[in-house]
């Protein structure tokens, strides 16, 4: 392989990229912009989903491996944590932005287990924490105490 300007690569061709990892690359690249509200969907989406299938955990799915239900909703919630990460990595460029990043970070707070499951809502948060101070405002964190339903 050579570059545009006629110079030999020096890696060699084990390391370049495979078609599978160009077309992965190219999907990416075409997702790039400003997707906030369809990372913030998506993750509504799944934690949706994650509720629903979690009520009837025991039922078996065959067409989909003979995974059961609570097997499913783990999926689910990680695809969630996937969507909520996507959302806190891309700067807010407008206050709904950040509003988004603020309902994502106090659903997964009050969700069990979560915090304990994964960082993903320590990322959210530190990230809407950011996007605040760059959007000049000031955001306060409440104490709430332990068991607490109460957002605000």
């Amino acid at each position: 392989m050579t570059t545009k300007k006629g110079k030999a690569n020096d890696a060699g061709d084990e390391a370049l990229p495979g078609a599978e990892d160009l077309s992965r690359y190219a999907r990416t690249y075409a997702q790039l912009g400003d997707n906030a509200e369809r990372h913030f969907l998506l993750w509504q989406l799944s934690t949706a989903h994650v509720m629903l299938l979690e009520q009837d955990g025991d039922r078996f799915y065959s067409e989909f491996g003979g995974l059961n239900g609570r097997q499913l909703a783990e999926g689910a919630r990680a695809q969630a944590r996937f969507f909520a990460f996507m959302l806190a990595e891309a700067p807010a460029q407008r206050d709904e932005h950040l509003e988004r990043k603020i309902t994502v970070y106090e659903a997964m707070i009050f969700q069990d287990d979560e915090m304990a499951r994964s960082h993903t809502a320590v990322m959210v948060e530190a990230a809407m924490h950011v996007d605040a101070r760059k959007l000049g405002i000031n955001l306060t964190k409440l104490a709430i105490e332990p068991g607490s339903t109460r957002r605000h």
